[in-house]
Order: C-alpha cells, then sequence, then structure tokens
C-alpha cells in the first residue's frame, strides 16, 4: 500500500513558522550568554539577528491572516 502527501502551502508555512521559532530561541539564548560573559559585542548581534528573525516571522503570520481573512 502507498500513500502520497500533497504538501501544500499552510505544511510549508508551518515548517517555515517552526523553524524561525527555533531560530528565535537559539538568539534569545545567545542574547542571555553573551550577556552573562560580558560581551556587549555579541549580544548586539544577537540582538540585530532576533530582531530580523521576527520580522520574518511577522510576515509569515501576516500571510497567513491576508490567506484566511482576504480584504
Amino acid at each position: 500500500m502507498t500513500t502520497t502527501h500533497e504538501i501544500t502551502e499552510s505544511d510549508t508555512r508551518a515548517t517555515r513558522l517552526t523553524a524561525l521559532e527555533a531560530q528565535v530561541c537559539q538568539a534569545r539564548n545567545d542574547i542571555q550568554v553573551a550577556a552573562l560573559c560580558g560581551e556587549p559585542t555579541l549580544a548586539l548581534d544577537a540582538v540585530a539577528s532576533l530582531a530580523t528573525l521576527l520580522q520574518h516571522t511577522l510576515q509569515e503570520l501576516a500571510q497567513l491572516a491576508t490567506e484566511l481573512h482576504p480584504t
């Protein structure tokens, strides 16, 4: 018995959101480690990465909202 699974846009978006979530958690941890180690340059780099990741996450969520409730 074989089954096929069509990959949908929602599958792809869920995968991207899961990856973004993991990256956001890693950036948050990087900020904490840099702060504990007294490394302000590394902390600022991690904050910049976090901001970029959050921007991508918001874009994904905005696209999802548009698809669910078109204007």
